[in-house]
This record gives C-alpha cells, sequence and structure tokens, in this order.
C-alpha cells in the first residue's frame, strides 16, 4: 500500500536539494537518489500529487442540443 505524500515530505526533498545531499530520509523509509535530476522529477510529482488531491473534482461533462 502505497503512503500518500505530503508537505513534509516535499520540504525534506527540497531541503536536501538545497543542501545537494542524495539520500532523503522520509516517515516510512529513505531514498537515495542517483542525481539531482532525479530528486527535481520526484519533487515535481509530489508537488503535482498533492495539487492534484487538494483540487479533486468531480469530472463533469456537457451536453449540448440544437433544436431542429
Amino acid at each position: 500500500m502505497a503512503t500518500a505524500l505530503t508537505q513534509t515530505d516535499i520540504d525534506k526533498l527540497e531541503k536536501a536539494i538545497a543542501r545537494g545531499v542524495m539520500r532523503v530520509e522520509y516517515s516510512n523509509g529513505s531514498v537515495t537518489y542517483q542525481s539531482t535530476s532525479d530528486m527535481l522529477k520526484a519533487l515535481a510529482y509530489a508537488q503535482n500529487a498533492i495539487a492534484a488531491a487538494a483540487n479533486k473534482q468531480v469530472p463533469s461533462t456537457l451536453a449540448v442540443f440544437d433544436r431542429f
């Protein structure tokens, strides 16, 4: 079961990037990234996932009918 990403996870990743540290300790374990590029990708993923969860909306459609 996957653990939901949190703002704390993003904060830890940002701090590690700023310090040039490749290993990040999260609440459910640690990750050693291979490169800063990988860390930036993980950061973007986490930010997008949290934003999507915050803006979760029910999909809707619009039906348009023309009268002839």
